[in-house]
């Protein structure tokens, strides 16, 4: 299961890099009037980002940007639905590292909150001119953070729901849950 997991982020990793290669020098050019925004998984930063782009004529990036975040959901949700049918299919163990799963997911809880709770705050900081945005307003940036934080939550997520799932059928079954083995 781990290796599957491994080897489906590492396939998406090379795709979105592939993608990214793609739009040539224009990823690492800064968007004018860029909206900060925090959190690629929020709906309003992908509106915010494709906006910008589209004002700024860069169709193509935008088609890119907005492809890579429908395919990053994809690869989160296949993940995660990976993970929950694999205990149902034969015998399995538990794999999740509880703490680094609890860290990502708390990172991931932290992100939600710091995007709506920061949103004005970010809103009006973007109206100052300054030369220090320039790398939050380059979709080069938008694309590796968010390939990586999907790989990453992505396979945390799985072995999460695999876990969950496994616990679920052991206590359905009457085994003991605390196995391992």
């Amino acid at each position: 299961m781990r290796r599957l997991v491994i080897t489906f982020c590492g396939i998406y990793l090379a795709a979105a890099g592939f993608a990214a290669l793609t739009t040539g020098w224009g990823l690492i050019d800064p968007v004018p009037g860029y909206r900060l925004a925090i959190f690629w998984m929020s709906p309003d930063t992908l509106v915010a980002r494709v906006d910008v782009l589209l004002a700024a004529n860069r169709v193509f990036e935008a088609q890119v940007y907005a492809g890579m975040h429908a395919v990053s959901w994809a690869v989160v949700l296949t993940l995660v639905l990976v993970g929950a049918l694999r205990p149902l299919l034969g015998p399995s163990v538990p794999l999740a590292n509880i703490r680094s799963t609890a860290i990502v997911m708390a990172g991931i809880a932290g992100l939600v909150v710091l995007s709506v709770v920061a949103q004005p705050l970010l809103d009006q900081a973007s109206r100052i001119p300054s030369p220090t945005n320039a790398l939050s307003s380059m979709p080069g940036y938008w694309l590796f953070g968010m390939a990586l934080s999907t790989a990453i939550a992505a396979g945390h997520l799985s072995l999460f729901a695999h876990d969950v799932v496994l616990a679920a059928r052991r206590r359905w079954t009457g085994e003991d849950i605390s196995a391992t083995a």
